[in-house]
């Protein structure tokens, strides 16, 4: 290990202190039962994503492969709780992640994404397919939330990928520009001419132009129609005006500790807005340790540290989820489901300069609400290719099927309480990592 890296991973730990205090303390916590769980309306369920953009390896937490891969020295093939993963005394979190949560945690092993290029797999993973035209999972299922919510996608930071519902995301900002925009501050920090607020006699143009507008379609001047326009225009002053009197208690300023993003922080945002009914899905983003990435070509050590620092935020999430309330009154950790995802893996093997490259199978954990606990679905054979799957039990069998994207979006949009048919078409569900079958 370089000495240079060597520095940089005591400021890790260093830094690293800074969290321990309050994740102690949330971990000190009396733990509801989770088998105690309320009945949900899958149509209520609402989703938190956290993309670990840049190709994570399976094989140093999810997938033990001691039979076909380059593994760490000091790594051990452990079980907690069902779940089988990779377990080493350099990543204590993960083990502890474990401990507490694995009852409500499914790893989902040997997804197959087709594709080696970054922007590719993730489009793939998030649609089912690498081509445009297509929605992904999160805005579809934000799309189709029962109670119409304001911010129905939160973008805090990730991909996003639409062709239909464009609309219903709403993108943050990596420097929070939506509180910016919201708050006029946005219009004065333009570069060119000088922008005003406007006056309150704007209301009255405004008013002037619907009605000027509402008249023409009523004729036939614009060839529209005036009953939906002025159903579309009555929404969208009626979610500017939720929007300004719900969000008005909440930050949503994007928050980080120095060199990389708090996702506890980001992650006590998109509850907020879950809480106040504001939002059915949310994106998060972790760029690794220090924003040093997943892209290790010449560094799988760095792997190692990005998984210790994630677990620990894991922690840091499900612990903050467990003291929320949900709109309908219930736990609201009873109704989100977290996906945690790469768009792709590491090839089994060392390259020669000591990392690895760009792999097409990648590991998925999926958490909380509707999901079968405590399992691990899938695995990879000794050339580090996905292991046919029974998708009814989970099972490895030599007649199941490969496991793709489609797969995953089928599970999610049923979670959410969709058919998932129009956008993944006979693909089932992954009905093992249901709760409900």
């Amino acid at each position: 290990m370089s000495s240079s890296f060597s520095r940089r991973r005591f400021g890790l730990l260093a830094g690293a202190t800074a969290l321990v205090p309050a994740l102690a303390s949330a971990g000190s916590r009396a733990r509801r039962p989770w088998a105690a769980r309320s009945p949900v309306d899958p149509r209520e369920r609402r989703f938190l994503f956290l993309h670990c953009r840049g190709g994570w390896d399976p094989t140093v937490a999810f997938v033990p492969l001691f039979d076909g891969a380059d593994m760490e020295d000091g790594a051990e093939e452990a079980t907690m709780g069902g779940l089988r993963f990779v377990d080493h005394p350099d990543r204590p979190s993960v083990r502890a992640f474990y401990e507490r949560w694995a009852d409500r945690c499914c790893l989902v092993n040997g997804v197959e994404v087709r594709s080696v290029a970054h922007d590719r797999c993730e489009r793939i993973l998030l649609t089912g397919t690498g081509s445009a035209g297509r929605d992904d999972w999160p805005s579809l299922l934000a799309a189709h939330a029962s109670n119409s919510p304001v911010l129905p996608y939160l973008l805090l930071a990730g991909p996003a990928f639409n062709a239909q519902y464009a609309d219903r995301v709403v993108r943050i900002g990596d420097n929070g520009q939506l509180p910016e925009l919201l708050s006029g501050q946005a219009l004065q920090q333009v570069d060119g001419p000088p922008f005003w607020m406007p006056e309150p006699g704007v209301e009255a143009v405004e008013s002037a132009f619907f009605r000027e507008r509402l008249a023409r379609l009523e004729q036939g001047g614009l060839g529209g129609d005036a009953g939906d326009f002025a159903r579309r225009y009555g929404t969208l002053q009626e979610q500017l005006g939720r929007l300004s009197e719900e969000a008005g208690g909440i930050d949503l300023n994007p928050s980080d500790l120095g060199c990389e993003r708090d996702l506890v922080a980001d992650a006590a945002t998109a509850f907020d807005c879950f809480e106040a009914g504001l939002s059915r899905c949310a994106m998060l983003r972790y760029a690794g340790w220090c924003g040093e990435g997943w892209d290790t070509h010449t560094d799988t050590e760095l792997q190692s540290i990005n998984f210790e620092d994630l677990f620990r935020y894991l922690d840091g999430i499900l612990s903050d989820l467990a003291t929320r309330t949900a709109p309908s009154g219930a736990p609201l950790e009873d109704e989100v489901t977290i996906c945690v995802f790469s768009e792709m893996g590491r090839s089994p093997r060392r390259n020669s300069w000591g990392g690895k490259d760009h792999w097409t199978f990648t590991s998925t954990m999926l958490l909380g609400s509707g999901i079968a606990g405590g399992k691990t679905i899938g695995d990879l054979d000794e050339r580090g290719m996905g292991r046919p799957v029974d998708l009814g039990s989970g099972e490895l069998h030599a007649g199941g099927v490969s496991l793709v994207p489609n797969h995953l979006g089928a599970t999610l949009l049923r979670l959410g309480g969709m058919d998932p048919t129009p956008w993944v078409g006979e693909v089932p569900a992954l009905a093992a990592a249901l709760a409900e079958g």
